[in-house]
């Protein structure tokens, strides 16, 4: 016995709708195929297995949409069964559920990308990723700028559609990196909206627009030797930002290049015999380290301050979310970065100096020093030599010319 049956999910969406599946039942086997349709909860009708038509203008056109395509694939599926049956083929339900993905009849054709973005986003958020979600948000905002219709289908958003968004957003002062940035979460959708089966692979725009085009070569900044130095000798106690920016940033350096979350999170529990060990946030990493006379002279200062178990005092309770941690760090760095920039102005260093550039400057500080950089890698806490390798800014033409020098000098010939 065959049963072939579209009804609603149970259990309702965020939005309050209920997703319409495909029920497949051979021999007490069963199936279920997800559609890319929802709807109110009342608006279904358990006897005819489809949405009643009580509704006017832009509601019932939407709700005949939905009936017409439960009704072409009812018709799709008796085909394949009338045939296999006239050809003496035996068929499982999973024979049945590959001849509707091959055809891609389970696939809504008007699927909402807006709709599907903004799930992605909130699936985000929901999971604490605040950072991502915002780049999602930002890129969602910036689209409906451009395409300014409430809707936008996934096959509309196309090669040609991708390359007049490019054009927009280079007419709007956009940068490779950031045009880069929203082509890259767009393309990320789209490959979520392919794993979880909702669109055909046919309406994948990425095949001829190449993101990898708008890579240009990274310029990371870093502080030199000679840079470093006159922050370190540098008198800013006059000022309390100044000097509060100084100090985490020369801790980052000191750490191996230590992420602001990971520094704001260190607790009492993360040091013992003037060592640090820690779990990396953003990779997972345990790192594990001894503390230089520096850095413990910095925690030496701000410890006497935390009046909780964390080592600096910049967490408010130990209680605290991660997305409350993550929204203090972000407010933090939104006054050490201003810090930094007015002290680079009074140190006449012409480079935009962010504390994460603590990290850069570490990196590069290592390279220079003919450090192997599996090993740098391995400091930074990188699970992947690659985004080491993309850390390390090429060696200054005065260090290329230091070098050159050392060979003809060592050399017999010359």
């Amino acid at each position: 016995m065959i049963s072939v049956k579209f009804t609603i999910k149970k259990t309702p969406n965020k939005d309050g709708k209920h997703s319409i599946v495909l029920v497949l039942i051979k021999n007490r086997q069963n199936t279920s195929m997800a559609t890319s349709y929802s709807c109110e909860y009342e608006a279904w009708s358990f006897d005819t297995n489809t949405l009643k038509t009580n509704k006017k203008g832009q509601e019932l056109k939407r709700i005949v949409e939905i009936n017409n395509f439960i009704n072409k694939t009812n018709l799709k599926i008796e085909d394949f069964i009338r045939e296999k049956r006239r050809l003496n083929d035996d068929f499982t339900i999973k024979d049945i559920a590959n001849e509707i993905k091959a055809d891609d009849v389970t696939k809504a054709p008007a699927l909402d990308y807006y709709k599907f973005h903004q799930e992605i986003t909130d699936e985000f958020l929901n999971s604490n990723k605040i950072g991502t979600a915002k780049i999602y948000k930002e890129t969602l905002s910036s689209l409906k700028k451009f395409y300014i219709k409430p809707e936008l289908k996934f096959q509309d958003l196309n090669f040609e559609f991708l390359e007049k968004y490019d054009s927009f957003l280079r007419n709007n002062n956009g940068t490779d990196s950031g045009i880069s940035i929203k082509m890259r979460t767009i393309r990320a959708v789209f490959n979520n909206a392919k794993k979880r089966e909702i669109i055909s692979p046919k309406t994948y725009p990425f095949t001829h627009y190449k993101i990898s085009a708008l890579k240009k070569e990274a310029k990371r900044e870093y502080l030199t030797d000679e840079e470093l130095q006159k922050l370190i000798t540098e008198d800013f106690s006059a000022n309390k930002n100044h000097q509060f920016a100084k100090d985490m940033y020369l801790f980052s350096f000191y750490c191996r290049g230590m992420n602001f979350i990971d520094l704001l999170k260190l607790a009492n529990s993360n040091l013992y015999n003037e060592r640090l060990s820690y779990i990396r946030t953003k990779t997972g990493v345990h790192l594990d380290f001894k503390l230089r006379d520096h850095s413990l002279e910095i925690l030496k200062v701000y410890n006497q301050k935390s009046m909780n178990s964390y080592l600096f005092p910049i967490l408010l309770s130990k209680n605290m979310t991660i997305k409350q941690i993550k929204y203090r760090s972000h407010k933090l760095l939104g006054q050490i970065n201003p810090a930094l920039k007015e002290m680079m102005e009074v140190l006449k260093i012409s480079k935009h100096i962010t504390f994460y550039t603590a990290r850069h400057t570490f990196a590069t500080f290592l390279k220079f020093e003919n450090i192997p950089i599996d090993v740098i890698s391995e400091m930074l806490g990188h699970t992947d030599i690659r985004t080491t390798q993309a850390y390390l800014n090429k060696l200054p033409n005065k260090k290329l010319d230091q070098i050159i020098d050392d060979v003809f000098e060592n050399s017999k010939y010359f």
